[in-house]
């Protein structure tokens, strides 16, 4: 039996592939809790700096499986509640991943497909990529990408792409912020992998609290708590092994241990 999920560490990079090419890598429920475990097991790893999210085939994810999801009114509604809650939970492992992440987005990324793309930090797209929340067209909701949706574009052109429905192109992607980057398709892989070197120079504590805080923050009023609470990360991480090391690095003009 062929696995849905593809996993691979190289040179620090964690790569997990969706492998359901015909199924235009949706996923199920099965699928969903696979890709959870896996990016657990990515995270627990410190030879993992980051991760990058692929889909094997022509597509990169069209999201919820609907051959999967169309046996729902057969089942009781605790079934579908798990169901549906590990899609979304599937979503949030990306989200929630402690180190740097990468979408790789080399075809179709369609309703919960998008979320996954967004859960990552950054999105990477060839120009013949292409992109919709085609949900509300099947009488769906996309709520798996609606949380990451509205970070990435905002909650008015989230709305419109919610109740819109239609396919657009990888330059309307890269205009509205939907992706980071578009380059040609022969480039995708190079790029990403340009970018996964880039994000390795980083101190691995930093990012991980980065990544932590930004999250925290962005759910505050900008008030005195706010100033208080990254005072007190600030002087903490000037005290870390990292930090000692980088500020020596710089000074003797040599890489830092985790980038050399």
């Amino acid at each position: 039996m062929t696995s849905s999920i593809l996993t691979k560490v190289e040179g620090g990079v964690a790569t997990l592939t969706l492998n359901r090419p015909k199924e235009m890598n949706s996923f199920d429920g099965d699928t969903a809790r696979i890709i959870i475990d896996t990016l657990e097991a990515f995270a627990a790893d410190e030879t993992v700096r980051v991760l990058v999210v692929a889909g094997e085939g022509p597509a990169f994810s069209a999201g919820g499986d609907f051959n999967w999801v169309l046996t729902w009114p057969e089942l009781d509604a605790i079934t579908r509640r798990v169901g549906a809650d590990a899609m979304m939970g599937a979503v949030q492992a990306v989200y929630d991943f402690p180190k740097p992440s990468i979408a790789r987005v080399q075809g179709a990324a369609v309703g919960g497909g998008v979320g996954l793309m967004l859960a990552c930090d950054f999105a990477v797209a060839s120009s013949t990529a292409r992109f919709g929340l085609t949900s509300a067209r099947n009488g769906l909701l996309a709520g798996i990408a609606i949380p990451v949706l509205i970070q990435a574009v905002g909650p008015r052109k989230a709305r419109q792409l919610l109740m819109h429905g239609g396919i657009f192109d990888a330059a309307t992607a890269l205009r509205i912020g939907l992706v980071d980057q578009v380059v040609d398709a022969d480039a995708l892989d190079a790029t990403v992998a340009e970018l996964a070197g880039e994000l390795k120079r980083g101190a691995p504590s930093v990012q991980t609290l980065v990544k932590q805080l930004v999250t925290e923050i962005d759910g505050m009023t900008h008030d005195a708590r706010v100033a208080d609470l990254i005072g007190e990360h600030v002087a903490a991480q000037c005290m870390t092994v990292e930090a000692i090391e980088g500020m020596s690095a710089f000074l003797n003009k040599r890489k830092p241990r985790w980038a050399a």
